[in-house]
């Protein structure tokens, strides 16, 4: 079938950024695949599929859901590429973070592979909390630091990362709409 084919090419493409930014966020650089990824093709490319092949059912609703994905993947690119570029110190609640946004990233990635996202789902929803704690207990202890620059600095890093595992926890929502019809 038409739509099948077009939105196995849509996963494709959508696995294959992900890929990409995890591989970056893992490298801590930003590599050839990150700067290849056009959000805005992606999502002209998602409307066409809606515009042209009348999907039904299900696949209306996967239409959909990578429709809504674009918007939290770009804010995902864009937290790696400025965590990339600004994390220049060192910073245990940070680095905690980060390994949780890339746990977070590589469950997300493992899941589109396997096409199994309730599984993925709840370990990505603990992510999620981790991450929140983490960022919690950081905004604690930064209250003891005088400098206001490491201050920001720190802080504008720490919600990148925890932002990250938001958008994923978000982006395996839709992709469980898109499976299982379930309510977003």
């Amino acid at each position: 079938m038409l739509i099948e084919k077009q939105l196995n090419k849509l996963n494709e493409k959508f696995y294959k950024y992900v890929c990409a930014i995890e591989e970056s966020l893992q490298k801590k650089e930003l590599t050839d695949e990150f700067f290849l990824i056009d959000l805005k093709e992606f999502d002209n490319e998602i409307i066409k599929v809606l515009a042209l092949s009348h999907p039904q059912g299900e696949f209306l609703r996967q239409t959909i859901a990578f429709l809504k994905i674009t918007s939290f993947l770009y804010k995902i690119k864009k937290a790696v590429k400025s965590f990339i570029k600004k994390y220049k110190f060192k910073n245990d609640k940070i680095d905690a973070l980060y390994q949780n946004a890339l746990s977070s990233i590589t469950t997300l990635k493992l899941a589109i592979k396997s096409e199994n996202i309730e599984d993925a789902y709840s370990t990505i929803i603990s992510y999620e909390k981790i991450a929140d704690e983490i960022y919690k207990d950081l905004v604690k202890d930064i209250k003891k630091i005088d400098d206001i620059d490491e201050i920001l600095k720190t802080l504008n890093i720490a919600k990148k990362l925890e932002r990250i595992t938001d958008s994923v926890k978000t982006i395996a929502k839709y992709l469980l709409f898109a499976k299982e019809g379930l309510d977003i």
